[in-house]
Formats: C-alpha cells, sequence, structure tokens
C-alpha cells in the first residue's frame, strides 16, 4: 500500500523565504524569474514515495508547457514510463500499479473530478500538482498526495513552480537523477535570461512579429516552446498565432509557404537545435535554405545546451519576445 504524504510546496517556500504569493502580485505576462521560481520550487524536499514503473501525467490549461519540458528529458533517461495525456480519457492500462499525476495550476479545470474519479475506480496512485481549486479538495479528501505551489500567479508565471514540483514528484518517486540534472543547469539559464531579456536581436525578433501573424515551429523536443509562444500571443496579445512540429510540416505546409500568394502576412519563428538524429537535423537545415528563397519573412533561433535546458531556453525566450511587445503596444 501506498504511504500517501501530502506536501505544502507553496506553505514551505512562504517558510523559507519569509513572503507570500497573493493575488496582488498577479500580472497579466510572463516575469523574468522563471529560473527563480525553478530554484525556490527545487530547494523544497518532497518526501519518498513508491517506486513508479508507469506514469500516466495529465496536464490541464498552461500546466502542459511544464509537463512537456520534464517528460522530454524522462523520455530519453529513463526506464520509467512516463505517459503525458493529450485527452481527457483514463487509459484502460491504469491500474493498481500506475501512479497518476494530475497537474491543473486553478484546479478548477471541468474534467478534473471524471478523471480523478475513474483513477479511484482503478486503484490508481494519485498525486496532485496544483494551487488549490477543486483538484486540491479532492486529493485532500481523498488521501492523495498533494503538492501545492504558490497561488495568486498567472498561469505563465507558475510555469516554474510547476517544473520544480514535477521534478521533485519524479524524484520521490523513482526518477533518479533529474533533480540533480535541473539544479544543474540553473546558472545557465538564469545567464541566458539575463543576456536575453532586452538583447537587440529580441527586441529585432519583436518587432518583426508586430504586424504579423506568427507561425512557431520546432522538433518535438521543443513541443513546450511552440506551445508556449503560440499561448503567449493567443492569450497575452489576444492575436492568431499558429505552431506545429518538424518533420510534419516538412511534409504537410511547406507547399502552401511557397505557393500561397498570402505569405507575406505571416513570419515564421523556427526555434532550431543540434538532435542526436542525423535525419532530423538535416530535415531542418533543409527547410532554412529553402523557404527564404521563396521571400518570406522568417526569423530562425537556435537553442544551445543539454536536453535539460533546451526548452527552457526556448520558453525564456518565447517570454522575453511576447513581454517586449506587450510593452510595446
Amino acid at each position: 500500500m501506498m504511504v500517501l504524504l501530502p506536501y505544502n510546496i507553496s506553505k514551505a517556500i512562504s517558510e523559507q523565504y519569509g513572503r507570500k504569493v497573493t493575488a496582488d502580485m498577479m500580472s497579466d505576462v510572463p516575469s523574468r524569474s522563471l529560473p527563480e521560481h525553478i530554484r525556490e520550487s527545487l530547494e523544497i524536499k518532497v518526501p519518498e514515495q513508491a517506486k513508479a514503473s508507469m506514469i500516466c501525467l495529465f496536464n490541464f490549461e498552461a500546466s502542459g508547457i511544464a509537463g512537456d519540458t520534464v517528460s522530454s528529458y524522462v523520455f530519453s533517461n529513463s526506464e520509467v514510463q512516463v505517459h503525458t495525456m493529450v485527452d481527457r480519457s483514463v487509459p484502460a492500462w491504469v491500474t493498481e500499479k500506475t501512479d497518476v499525476i494530475i497537474m491543473s495550476y486553478s484546479g478548477n479545470s471541468p474534467e478534473i473530478e471524471t478523471i480523478y474519479d475513474v483513477a479511484m475506480r482503478k486503484k490508481a496512485r494519485i498525486h496532485c500538482i496544483t494551487s488549490g481549486g477543486k483538484l486540491a479538495e479532492l486529493c485532500r479528501s481523498n488521501s492523495g498526495n498533494l503538492l501545492t505551489i504558490p497561488a495568486g500567479l498567472n498561469n505563465f508565471d507558475a510555469t516554474g513552480y510547476e517544473i520544480g514540483a514535477l521534478v521533485n514528484l519524479y524524484e520521490a518517486m523513482g526518477i533518479a537523477g533529474i533533480k540533480d540534472a535541473m539544479t544543474a543547469v540553473l546558472p545557465s539559464l538564469t545567464e541566458y535570461r539575463d543576456s536575453v531579456w532586452d538583447d537587440c536581436r529580441t527586441l529585432k525578433i519583436s518587432a518583426e512579429m508586430r504586424d504579423r501573424v506568427p507561425v512557431i515551429y520546432s522538433v518535438g523536443e521543443l513541443r513546450a516552446v511552440h506551445k508556449r509562444c503560440k499561448m503567449l500571443v493567443n492569450q497575452v496579445l489576444g492575436r492568431l498565432a499558429f505552431a506545429g512540429e518538424l518533420p510534419e510540416f516538412d511534409h504537410n505546409e511547406i507547399v502552401s509557404w511557397t505557393e500561397d500568394s498570402n505569405s507575406d502576412e505571416f513570419i515564421i519563428l523556427m526555434f532550431r537545435i543540434k538532435t542526436d538524429s542525423e535525419l532530423l537535423n538535416r530535415i531542418q537545415d533543409t527547410v532554412m535554405e529553402l523557404l527564404p528563397e521563396y521571400d518570406l519573412k522568417m526569423q530562425v533561433i537556435d537553442i544551445e545546451g543539454g536536453l535539460m535546458e533546451r526548452a527552457i531556453k526556448g520558453i525564456i525566450l518565447a517570454d522575453a519576445v511576447v513581454c517586449n511587445m506587450k510593452g510595446g503596444e
């Protein structure tokens, strides 16, 4: 039987740092503090859990950004199976041997009760990451493993705390080394944030996006980045944006970019990394060489570093670009 150990990260952060995150600190844009939020969350020790062999992770609202960011590392470095759920149905393979993680910043997404109820009937071990709401109530009343993060933030500022909480939980569930890996890249993330936030390149990207519809592309590892950028443009700026992944972009959309006369109304943002796949690297390079030949507006953003840090760097840059655009309106 699992020993259920509720743990309040929000309370621990308040006690450790002598401050409380409140509603009057909320902003409609992301802050520059993503690395600091991750660090604060990582410094809170989560009690050891039963060892996991299969994890079913449900993300709601913008929490999917944190889920995708951390899962990319887990997929490549752990034998524990982690399935990040896109739909809202609990798979038939979930059993009492499965760990179900439900992550929702607000805790009030309408599907939460149904998923929680099905997971309970399947006798899965349930973990919840949230700032409160319905999800926290369900977890407390059913003795689930509750990790609460600071309330009073917008969804975008919650991402750092969610990343840290999820890393802590994975480490406690037996995915060894993930916490050390995240801690090790924090200096690099902080340095990157300081170098790009008001940098002329970032300001240039913001200026070129201002009068065009952005279309954001990346490989699957950076899924969190193109989702984040699109979400920010949609929700913070109230504008249309589109996103997609290589190599599917190469198969399905490249013809329309080269033949549609309306393409000059858009700007392509291509987040590029060097992957372990020579084929995928070649696809990225080919697209970079081909599209500019058609006088398309395009910005290629190269992200360097290791697997754990690349997606977070992309998120930081997307935050900086959109915050600059918001400030210029």
